[in-house]
């Protein structure tokens, strides 16, 4: 299981997300679950998913999150 730290942007107005997503497919295309990332995919506004950092545990994505937050 990988554990990532990521960063979405909304490419059209700037804003961005920091979150973190454990997979077992490093490359899923996760970008976020939140409000404002479906209503930029339902718009079809460009998101770009950035990788920060993978982890080897959950417990360490979240305290790096928490870092980078």
């Amino acid at each position: 299981m990988h554990h990532l730290v990521y960063v979405t942007t909304n490419v059209k107005n700037g804003k961005f997300y920091i979150g973190k997503h454990s997979t077992n497919n490093v490359n899923d295309g996760y970008c976020g679950s939140g409000v404002w990332v479906r209503r930029a995919k339902k718009k079809k506004s460009p998101l770009f998913i950035r990788v920060v950092k993978i982890c080897d545990t959950e417990q360490s994505a979240y305290s790096y999150e928490y870092e980078v937050i």
